[in-house]
């Protein structure tokens, strides 16, 4: 059910700001060398598969393909769980940051010994029974030779990444987590993966009860989620009937994507774009009646979205709600003045957001109306359309007026008179005036029929014949389709 889903996208949002707070009080322990092992009896390959099905609904969206490797069983051994859980989740989450959409994910589980490390990484280790060793590979940029050890440092963060990969980190997730191996008496080493471009961050650590010392051997408690097992997460299934509209939900963060979705779908369709390129190309194909952004983004983030938006004659109509969790006045003018509609701050009602979707959504169905019923925009009120739109449709209107009695004039003539392709000049008039330009030309016609008429200046067939229809009957029959009047009764 909705609700349910709703429940766990709430509960993994819960365990994950839980899982940062624990880090970040771990880091202080780990730098005043105070943080302990709490070793167990503990099924490695188990920490790998849970943390897997967190990220996997985010790989899927960016169409990542995952490759597993030696994951299929179980294997039990001596670890502490709750660290190893915390490196694999961090090296996770940055194989996902930094692989590219369209990219490859590969995970690996081996068991190996002392001197297989030694042959693999020139390292001298223990002579411990045996080692397990996890891989975690990405597909994307490589890093430079002289950034492989640079990267674990403390606050580093590496220089050589695409726009769309600078995101706001700390730097602390690599420090951290080859501080918590160390801790496990094992290593985490970066090296360039030998089949692709990319990065491959190996993790080996002691699966030998001897190498670790009494005090820190515990008995494994249960976890909570065993003592209150939650019912299994599906995605939510969206019902989309043709009449919905659609809000486009722009968001890097997977999770609150989902959330919209689901909070959205009993209304709109729903379009999640997690990127802002792919967003503005999906914009250009199918355009949405309304879109959701986010602020802070990789790469291009909400405020370059949607000053890029402003700027797109095809895209500029289009309102625009900026979200984000900075509540700043300055980051609220901000976000005005590049040409978002609206600004919703984190967190939010619901009741709110869908009534601001709403509202947004009628403004554009109000100016439809008015551009529909307009033969020119000098009598518009003056905030109606935006001064990119009120250009646009000023020269349209015009092109419309002097091409009034031509009878042959098609969408493609008209592009071309608009120094638009065929492509963007439909979706920018059916964008802005709901309806297709032949239509929307057809109507404009009738309007100024209508006018003339009122004038009284001229004849029914002589007004047929300005407005560019090819007889009086079907001048007419169009006429009492529009005004639902015939054209000799219209003015009375």
């Amino acid at each position: 059910s909705s609700d349910r889903n709703l429940l766990m996208i709430v509960r993994r949002s819960v365990d994950r700001m839980l899982k940062l707070v624990n880090q970040l009080m771990d880091f202080n322990k780990l730098e005043e060398y105070t943080l302990t092992l709490q070793v167990g009896l503990t099924d490695a390959i188990s920490i790998i598969s849970k943390n897997l099905d967190v990220f996997r609904y985010n790989m899927t969206n960016k169409n990542i393909t995952l490759q597993t490797s030696g994951i299929e069983d179980s294997f039990i051994t001596w670890l502490d769980e709750d660290k190893l859980d915390k490196i694999i989740g961090n090296l996770m989450s940055n194989a996902l940051k930094f692989t590219p959409a369209g990219g490859k994910i590969e995970i690996s589980f081996d068991v190996v010994n002392a001197d297989e490390l030694v042959q693999s990484f020139g390292k001298e280790v223990a002579k411990w029974h045996k080692y397990i060793k996890i891989s975690v590979i990405n597909s994307g940029s490589d890093i430079p030779e002289d950034e492989m050890e640079k990267i674990f440092g403390r606050y580093y963060q590496i220089t050589n990444q695409p726009a769309e990969n600078h995101t706001m980190g700390t730097g602390i997730g690599l420090y951290y987590s080859r501080r918590l191996a160390m801790l496990h008496h094992g290593f985490l080493k970066a090296i360039q993966p030998e089949q692709m471009h990319g990065a491959q961050f190996t993790l080996v650590i002691p699966a030998d009860e001897a190498a670790y010392a009494d005090d820190t051997k515990v008995k494994r408690s249960v976890e909570q989620q065993e003592v209150f097992p939650l019912p299994g997460s599906k995605e939510p299934v969206s019902v989309i009937e043709d009449e919905k509209l659609t809000v486009m939900v722009i968001d890097d963060d997977t999770e609150i994507a989902l959330y919209l979705k689901t909070l959205l779908s009993p209304y709109y369709k729903v379009i999640c774009r997690f990127d802002a390129d792919s967003a503005i190309k999906t914009m250009k194909e199918n355009a949405p009646d309304c879109i959701l952004c986010d602020v802070v983004m990789p790469g291009k983030d909400g405020y370059a979205l949607c000053s890029e938006v402003r700027e797109d004659m095809q895209l500029c109509h289009l309102p625009i709600i900026l979200v984000t969790a900075n509540a700043a006045m300055q980051n609220q003018v901000k976000g005005l003045n590049v040409g978002a509609n609206a600004y919703v701050t984190k967190p939010f009602d619901p009741d709110y957001l869908l009534a601001m979707i709403h509202s947004q959504i009628q403004n554009q169905e109000n100016v439809r109306k008015i551009l529909s019923s307009s033969t020119k925009t000098g009598n518009m009120e003056e905030n109606v359309l935006s001064p990119q739109d009120k250009k646009f449709m000023t020269e349209l209107y015009e092109l419309m007026e002097n091409e009034l009695s031509n009878s042959e004039l098609n969408v493609v003539e008209i592009a071309e008179r608009m120094h638009m392709s065929r492509t963007k000049f439909y979706y920018k008039v059916k964008g802005l005036t709901g309806e297709n330009p032949g239509t929307f030309f057809k109507t404009y016609k009738l309007n100024r029929a209508a006018e003339m008429i009122l004038e009284g200046k001229y004849t029914i067939s002589e007004i047929s014949d300005m407005a560019g229809f090819s007889t009086v009957s079907v001048f007419s029959k169009s006429f009492k389709k529009q005004f639902g009047t015939a054209p000799s009764s219209y003015k009375e």
